[in-house]
């Protein structure tokens, strides 16, 4: 039997034999007057001293703190070899998911908006869980499009409230020219970094939407695709100005798409 596994039997048995008020204290289902809230912290290790910084600034709001225990970014000898830090990543990893599952709240350390698929997965994991989630720096905001039968459509980040809500609108009047799923509602909401977003900005350079165009699903004549580049530009700059630009950005293509005289 591995020292890993006789510590983890150790575990168990330590956790079984636990008292059931330890119990209690990490289940968001208790409520009682004293129990205070749990709050999970995740984040890249790379902000070990913002991770702390909240840990300090949310026990200080009486909170009870869940946080990442080490950083497996500086050298230790406990994951100097390839195949240990490989295993203790993954028990890690586990260890973190149920941080998740014990709290009451998420906090995300996201210095400058930052955030790696790893933490992304665990925001994944919270909303899947319902747990709320936070973010230390803002997120922006994001156009979102629900259509019927199909999944919804998500446009971010935006920085301003006000200009996500401009071009929620600005896609609600191309509703009326373009083939949409009947029963599209467009809406704002928060910018949520674990999920795919289509880029705010529609590039303006011919050459750079033509290269977009790749990447851009044709029309069907069933509103499938909607909102597909054309109407996200209309959205973005004045008609004239987007037929115009489309026209060059057409040509464009064409151009990078013709067959080569050699």
């Amino acid at each position: 039997m591995t020292e890993h596994r006789i510590r983890d039997l150790q575990a168990a048995g330590l956790i079984a034999a636990a008292p059931s008020t330890s119990q209690q204290l990490l289940n968001p289902s208790d409520t009682s007057a004293d129990r205070p809230k749990v709050v999970t912290l995740c984040g890249s290790t790379r902000f070990w001293r913002e991770l702390a910084e909240a840990n300090f600034r949310e026990t200080v709001a009486g909170h009870a703190v869940l946080a990442p225990g080490c950083d497996m970014k500086q050298a230790h000898p406990l994951w100097e070899e390839p195949a240990a830090a490989e295993e203790l990543k993954a028990a890690l990893d586990a260890l973190h998911r149920w941080k998740i599952r014990a709290c009451d709240e998420v906090l995300v350390v996201n210095v400058g908006g930052y955030v790696g698929d790893s933490t992304r997965a665990e925001i994944t994991y919270a909303h899947l869980l319902g747990r709320p989630v936070r973010y230390t720096d803002p997120v922006g905001h994001a156009v979102i499009l629900d259509r019927p039968g199909l999944d919804p459509v998500r446009i971010g980040p935006y920085e301003h409230e006000g200009r996500a809500e401009e071009m929620a609108a600005r896609l609600r009047g191309q509703l009326h020219y373009t083939s949409h799923v009947k029963g599209t509602v467009i809406t704002t909401g928060a910018f949520r970094p674990d999920l795919d977003h289509l880029d705010p900005q529609v590039p303006r350079d011919p050459y750079a939407l033509a290269e977009a165009m790749d990447n851009d699903p044709d029309g069907d004549g069933t509103g499938h695709n909607f909102p597909d580049l054309y109407s996200r530009l209309c959205a973005q700059v004045p008609d004239a100005y987007a037929s115009d630009l489309w026209k060059r950005a057409c040509w464009a293509y064409d151009h990078m798409h013709a067959p080569s005289d050699e």
